[in-house]
């Protein structure tokens, strides 16, 4: 039904009838309409996440998701589809349909970049398929992993997301030196992932500096609420919910004037832009400049759209030290945005939307084989709704129990147990004493009550 109401779209349901067995049995189905993978290869920048997330209705399973990331920094929803288990055969099932839809619409590439926590078969399943696909992996899995290995602190937190989102080799470096300080082991193990996880590593074609997983995560907080359904219920759950987001922002797109930014591309441009006016330029020759950002200089090449610090190249956005020379010079910043922010773009990835189905009581008859649900094995007790937590992680509702200093910025500490030798305005001592004197002078509450019975 999708396929004659959606043409081109991508659906395959697997089944299986086990030895002696008549009636077939679902196994897996994977399902891309033609608005999201023809959108996704026209005008979103090459990068995919993906993710799996466990089913709590009557019939287990996994929910696999491929998401990308529009113009807007919001999230394309590519392809999904559900598997029994989390497996390297099931996530190679997964991407052996994500490579044919590809190719069913003359995409032959196998050169993307994937992003995803370190899940079972997944590292497999991306070589097999893509063999030279580039693998990023998510920096909070990778900080958990580290906690799990004993590599933990205030002070091991802070420098490796320093390191996570160092732009340049140099900051990268440093900072690696001092977690080797701290623990050479750490180091040890962060240098054995093979993965790409700190900033500085990324492609700059891609322009985008996601080092975490948090925009498929995102798509999983969406379908949390239909994760208990029945199969049937939850897929055509998911395909309103993408009908409707895809359908909103292709009236959006319509409305979009060429050459328009998109409006996360607005917002970063005016945060770096404030950011610029402390920054100063000078100009050496040839289209080179010098900017000083406090102590420190950054050469700026406007032709090859480089920076030092190395932001403008990753993200696609020029940073504020090539903002003050944009603006110096008297050009127009957008020239210098990549195009994949600005509307033209932004139309291709929603040229197109997901039609409308009927009611399944009024699809016709395909004449094909009424499929069962698997066979389960239902264990006993109440069936879990929620996710089990690892025993580093936070939990849910509670505050984290990292607590941040107020006055030093720095974690463990709080501004009253500071040791860095600021001292609060009014200590202790000093509001006692005053409360002592204002008791003294204006008297309390009982002399108050004698005086009036006096009167």
């Amino acid at each position: 039904m999708i396929k004659q109401t959606n043409p081109g779209s991508h659906a395959l349901i697997t089944w299986g009838a086990s030895s002696g067995d008549v009636n077939p049995k679902f196994r897996a189905c994977f399902f891309s309409f033609a608005a999201q993978v023809r959108g996704f290869l026209r005008g979103c920048r090459p990068i995919i996440g993906i993710d799996g997330a466990h089913l709590s209705g009557f019939y287990k399973g996994i929910l696999l998701t491929a998401v990308g990331i529009d113009g807007n920094n919001e999230i394309f929803v590519l392809a999904y589809g559900i598997v029994d288990t989390e497996s390297c055969d099931s996530w190679t099932y997964f991407m052996r349909c994500l490579r044919q839809m590809f190719e069913q619409e003359g995409c032959n590439r196998d050169d993307w970049t994937f992003i995803s926590d370190r899940m079972k078969g997944v590292e497999l399943a991306v070589r097999e398929t893509f063999p030279r696909a580039t693998r990023r992996v998510c920096c909070q899995h990778l900080y958990m992993n580290c906690k799990n290995n004993g590599f933990s602190g205030s002070a091991f937190h802070k420098l490796f997301w320093i390191a996570a989102n160092a732009y340049n080799e140099y900051v990268f470096g440093k900072t690696m030196e001092k977690i080797s300080e701290y623990n050479a082991n750490a180091t040890a193990y962060l240098n054995s992932c093979i993965e790409q996880w700190s900033r500085h590593k990324f492609d700059s074609t891609v322009c985008c500096d996601h080092n975490t997983t948090n925009f498929v995560e995102s798509f999983n907080a969406c379908t949390k609420p239909f994760r208990d359904m029945p199969v049937f219920s939850l897929l055509e759950a998911i395909r309103s919910w993408c009908m409707q987001r895809v359908g909103a922002r292709f009236d959006k797109a319509v409305d979009m004037e060429e050459g328009q930014l998109t409006a996360y591309a607005l917002k970063e441009l005016e945060e770096r832009t404030a950011e610029s006016r402390l920054c100063y330029a000078t100009a050496c020759g040839g289209g080179e400049f010098e900017v000083r950002d406090g102590h420190v200089n950054f050469p700026i090449r406007l032709a090859t759209r480089s920076c030092a610090c190395g932001k403008w190249q990753i993200c696609g956005i020029p940073c504020k030290h090539a903002l003050r020379v944009i603006y110096d010079q008297r050009i127009n910043p957008h020239d210098f945005i990549s195009p994949w922010f600005k509307a033209a773009a932004y139309k291709l990835t929603y040229a197109e939307h997901i039609h409308p189905m009927a009611d399944p009581s009024q699809w016709p008859d395909f004449g094909l084989p009424s499929i069962q649900p698997p066979t389960i094995k239902r264990p006993s007790g109440r069936p879990a709704k929620k996710r089990k937590r690892g025993a580093n992680e936070s939990k849910k509702g509670k505050r984290n129990t990292n607590v941040k200093c107020g006055k030093c910025r720095e974690f463990g500490h709080n501004s009253r147990t500071c040791k860095s030798g600021g001292t609060s305005a009014t200590g202790p001592s000093t509001s006692k004493s005053g409360a002592a004197g204002a008791s003294t002078s204006n008297g309390g509450p009982n002399t108050r009550k004698r005086s009036k019975a006096a009167a």
